[in-house]
């Protein structure tokens, strides 16, 4: 069996108000950030309260942290931080219309706060306007102004912006530039977006360097890759990992317990390729029912230490 896999691209999300308001620039969410002062909500309070307190208060309310989760009451104090500029929550609830999450969905209104506050260089409003222009969302289809905002959004650090740019020269998609395939530049960004731990760029990246594309042949490298979004759950790049464990590609031993293990966990995510590799993998290797036994064993650890499930038929 190959242990060569076409990488599969999810099209990174348009940033749902959940992820925007969790992540804004400056705002990340930690369990133990318990001090915020939730009292005043009268007028002259919220006066005193500024625009980054508004902010945070509709940022809790979106993702009920110390108070119940409550879209309404995170779109009213947005609103109230981003009318005086605040360029996170204009973000955040730019990604409220974009959603539908306690407004009604209005693509156009959701561009109108991405503008303003990606005029002020926020990077997460500045990649949910190069998704309105790749997707048509609230503006007309343009991929040159979609890879102009994602470029600068990719430059500030944002991981979604580096995944879609490391997407759209790996599949040649889109005119200008980006009108060709450039296996570099896709390695490029998708090493940015993986170092900073986002898994959808782990697995294709693990492709490259198990490829040669972009980037000089390196089956240790495609492993790491591999292992590191199979970890965390990726269907595709579990396949990928059984699969090297098969042909003892990247220092690993042959292992048929591995190699059947994660093309296990793979298929049981629903992974049309995860399932045809575990019929292949029975039809084809002598696995004896001991090494199978162990082989489903480890599987269920794995699925019970990191509350993956055991099947997914979606």
């Amino acid at each position: 069996m190959k242990s060569n896999r076409n990488a599969v691209f999810a099209a990174a999300p348009w940033l749902a108000a959940v992820v925007l308001v969790i992540h804004g620039p400056g705002q990340c969410a930690r369990a133990q950030d318990t001090n915020f002062n939730f009292q005043a909500t009268n007028p002259a309070a919220a006066q005193k309260r500024g625009a980054d307190a508004d902010y945070e208060l509709g940022r809790r309310y979106a993702i009920g942290l110390g108070v119940p989760q409550d879209y309404i009451k995170a779109v009213k104090y947005l609103r109230q931080s981003a009318d005086q500029g605040y360029a996170p929550a204009q973000t955040g609830l730019g990604s409220c219309y974009a959603h539908g999450l306690g407004v009604k969905q209005d693509y156009a209104a959701a561009v109108e706060w991405y503008r303003r506050a990606a005029a002020q260089g926020d990077p997460l409003a500045q990649y949910g306007m190069g998704y309105a222009y790749a997707y048509g969302k609230g503006v007309a289809t343009n991929f040159d102004q979609a890879v102009q905002w994602w470029q600068k959004s990719a430059e500030h650090g944002q991981v979604y912006a580096q995944s879609a740019l490391g997407r759209l020269y790996f599949q040649g998609e889109g005119p200008g530039d980006t009108n060709h395939i450039n296996y570099a530049a896709s390695a490029k960004w998708l090493r940015l977006a993986a170092e900073q731990g986002y898994v959808p760029a782990m697995n294709t990246l693990g492709f490259l360097y198990q490829s040669g594309l972009g980037v000089g042949q390196e089956w240790t490298e495609a492993v790491r890759w591999y292992r590191c979004a199979a970890e965390q759950g990726d269907a595709n790049a579990q396949a990928n990992l059984g699969l090297m464990y098969e042909d003892g590609h990247g220092g690993l031993p042959h292992d048929k317990v591995q190699a059947y293990k994660w093309l296990l966990l793979s298929a049981a995510q629903g992974n049309a390729e995860g399932r045809h590799d575990v019929f292949e993998f029975k039809s084809h290797q002598s696995i004896t029912p001991e090494q199978t036994a162990e082989a489903e064993r480890l599987a269920a650890e794995f699925r019970a230490r990191t509350n993956h499930p055991a099947e997914n038929r979606n």
